[in-house]
């Protein structure tokens, strides 16, 4: 198990939030570095992610986008990034200067995304870390596989909830994904009591799936997943 307290990313206010330990809400400092070197490999111009907090995902990403240079963009969607976490994330971007490549949507995901779907939204990478209830995530996806564009990459934040695996699942089952290894280093834990399967051991790092095909199965289609 490889354990790191700072996430191996070139940003300082990124790195300060987890030396300080105020990362509440915040993905894992593994996570946020496959997140970053992920972005930095795929240069995407156009990124969604559902989920905020306090920005650490935001800041990895937006690192990764500077980086790349070009006109790479992040669109944040998080309904309660005022009400609940008063602005910590856009606070932190702002400190981080990373505020001209981000926008942020504070509306629902099932309004957000509909409106840049509306829109005419292309998107080349997306990053799911909203709400973990299964249809909360499955609409997360439904939304943004409509936006991403064939060879584009999708990430799934804590597949270790039984919710989460099981939208992962559907990714393949139903739409023609295939998952990707990013490289993040092998993991695992045992699941907590509140998630119903004392003992098993599961993997709590991101998964990633790469679009190969624009398709929707026919009306009466059934797969198990």
């Amino acid at each position: 198990m490889v354990t790191r307290t700072v996430p191996d990313v070139p940003n300082d206010v990124l790195r300060s939030m987890y030396d300080g330990r105020t990362t509440l809400g915040a993905i894992g400092p593994v996570l946020a570095e496959g997140l970053y070197r992920t972005v930095r490999r795929e240069a995407p111009r156009s990124v969604v992610e559902v989920g905020m907090a306090c920005g650490a995902s935001t800041i990895a990403i937006l690192t990764a986008l500077e980086a790349n240079g070009g006109e790479g963009q992040l669109i944040s969607v998080d309904p309660f990034q005022h009400q609940n976490w008063h602005g910590q994330g856009v606070e932190n971007v702002v400190k981080a200067r990373l505020a001209h490549r981000h926008r942020l949507v504070e509306e629902f995901d099932y309004l957000a995304l509909g409106d840049l779907l509306r829109q005419g939204l292309e998107v080349d990478f997306a990053y799911i870390d909203g709400r973990h209830n299964f249809d909360y995530t499955l609409l997360d996806f439904f939304f943004l596989d409509k936006m991403l564009r064939v060879g584009g990459l999708v990430g799934f934040n804590d597949c270790h909830y039984r919710a989460v695996e099981k939208v992962a699942s559907f990714v393949t089952s139903h739409r023609r994904y295939e998952e990707e290894d990013i490289g993040l280093p092998p993991r695992r834990i045992v699941r907590a009591q509140w998630h119903r399967l004392i003992g098993r051991w599961v993997n709590p790092n991101d998964r990633y799936f790469r679009k190969r095909e624009s398709w929707e199965p026919d009306p009466k289609y059934y797969a198990a997943f």
